[in-house]
């Protein structure tokens, strides 16, 4: 019990629920008025900041989560008619905030201690580029990873992974989670054996307001003795798991969670560098760049790893993308570096309109230009290596390529910014006027075995005019 109450703590300060602007019902003034620094320590003494005893706060969140619980227990874990499942009604914050009391008990339990509040709101600024206030006037902030949004709307869905998928960042507790009811979290039969009797009393047929029809409803019960993937026992280990290894490998560095994660949790892992562009985690980077080849259904993905988009219609370059590649992708790994070389010829085309490639990117021609520079002039260094046998590592004219499609305003823009400091973009630039004549013959269709290209040598003696 002392344990619990040093845990419950973390949470008795804030008690306005604040999602991006939307709040619980209760007041701002509601006993608030000695918390507003709270989130500024790193152990809090409940005696002093806390408006209510021990026991009585004890009680009042037993009392709010019970509450919640039988709610959830009446609705069932899924509710359907003859014909379809029945998409169930938005959680609330009362569910919100209940659920994640509990996933601080799991953090906890599991060894995992609170992040100091200046050194957490550090890290999702680095990480998910989102900067959280450092006072306690917000609670949750929901961050939707299937779509760029930079107001930050909360969606209170639970996760499908196909029109919802989500997470929240929690404060105090200081720690990020999927919304889950309680029955995936919590043993409530053993933790409340009260309710799980009375919810094997509720019929599984009854009227719903909502749907104004009879529904049947699935209770948490029967998934509790399924024996299947969708057994509860077994989704509640998982979903804890989860949890903790999302938060162990971000906020506290642990990464021998990696692995774990890249396996179970792949597509939040894989979020990270391309929906968010941290890409400063070498190790899954790597991994990240490994299971994202460019693909023509889905050609961004490919982009992503370069490059990203901001709230506020700028773009940032990952430096850090172009430094990883020339580590692993040396000049012994030959096949590698043919396979990176022509994803990367493949999305200059897509970005470019060729190869009947419809851009779907909205950004402006500067951007477009800023971004294929970088990736261009990363590809052309392979020209300049030599392999053993003294030939090309590359062959792809990757150069010649971009002054092929680039139009008289595109060049311009390369030329008013510098080539954007690249440092031999402009020399290569120059030396890449015959791979321009070479490679349009490839896009416009005169090279065959009967009308094959010139040399370089010839070219320049007297074809290049």
């Amino acid at each position: 019990m002392k344990k619990l109450f040093s845990i419950l703590c973390l949470f008795s300060s804030g008690l306005t629920l604040s999602c991006g602007g939307c709040s619980s019902g209760r007041s701002a003034d509601d006993k608030q008025d000695t918390v507003s620094t709270i989130l500024n320590n790193s152990v809090v003494q409940i005696d002093v900041y806390d408006p209510y005893s021990k026991d009585e706060y004890l009680q009042r969140r037993i009392a709010e989560g019970k509450k919640v619980l039988e709610k959830q227990l009446w609705e069932g874990a899924n509710i359907y008619n003859d014909v379809t499942d029945i998409p169930k009604e938005p959680f609330d914050t009362d569910e919100l905030r209940a659920v994640t009391f509990e996933l601080f008990n799991v953090l906890w339990d599991n060894g995992y201690r609170d992040v100091e509040k200046m050194t957490f709101v550090k890290k999702v600024k680095e990480i998910f580029g989102i900067q959280l206030p450092t006072d306690t006037s917000e609670q949750f902030r929901y961050v939707n990873l299937l779509e760029e949004d930079c107001t930050y709307k909360p969606i209170y869905y639970r996760n499908n992974g196909i029109d919802y998928n989500g997470f929240f960042i929690v404060t105090p507790g200081n720690f990020i989670t999927d919304f889950y009811y309680l029955p995936e979290i919590i043993d409530y039969r053993s933790q409340h054996s009260d309710l799980a009797q009375i919810e094997k009393k509720l019929p599984t047929t009854y009227w719903s307001t909502a749907h104004k029809a009879d529904v049947n409803r699935e209770k948490w019960n029967d998934l509790e003795n399924r024996t299947d993937e969708y057994n509860l026992e077994q989704q509640r280990k998982f979903n804890r798991l989860l949890i903790l290894n999302r938060n162990r490998f971000l906020f506290k560095n642990e990464n021998t969670r990696l692995q774990w994660l890249m396996e179970y949790d792949r597509f939040f892992m894989e979020s990270l560098v391309k929906r968010f562009g941290w890409t400063a985690h070498d190790d899954l980077l790597y991994q990240v760049v490994l299971k994202t080849p460019f693909e023509k259904v889905h050609p961004d993905a490919f982009g992503s790893l370069f490059w990203k988009w901001n709230c506020g219609g700028s773009i940032t370059i990952h430096a850090n993308t172009f430094k990883l590649l020339q580590k692993r992708y040396v000049p012994t790994a030959t096949s590698e570096i043919r396979g990176l070389l022509s994803d990367i010829q493949s999305y200059l085309e897509y970005m470019m309109g060729y190869a009947a490639y419809e851009p779907r990117v909205a950004i402006t021609d500067r951007q477009r230009v800023e971004i294929l520079a970088n990736m261009v002039y990363f590809a052309e260094q392979y020209k300049y290596t030599k392999r053993d046998n003294s030939l090309q590592l590359s062959d792809h004219r990757m150069m010649g390529r971009l002054r092929l499609m680039l139009n008289e305003k595109e060049r311009t823009i390369l030329q008013d910014n510098h080539y954007f400091g690249l440092q031999k973009f402009r020399e290569w630039w120059d030396a890449a006027d015959y791979d321009e004549y070479y490679v349009d013959g490839e896009y416009n269709g005169p090279w065959g075995r009967d009308n094959e290209p010139m040399t370089e040598s010839e070219w320049r003696e007297g074809g290049a005019n």
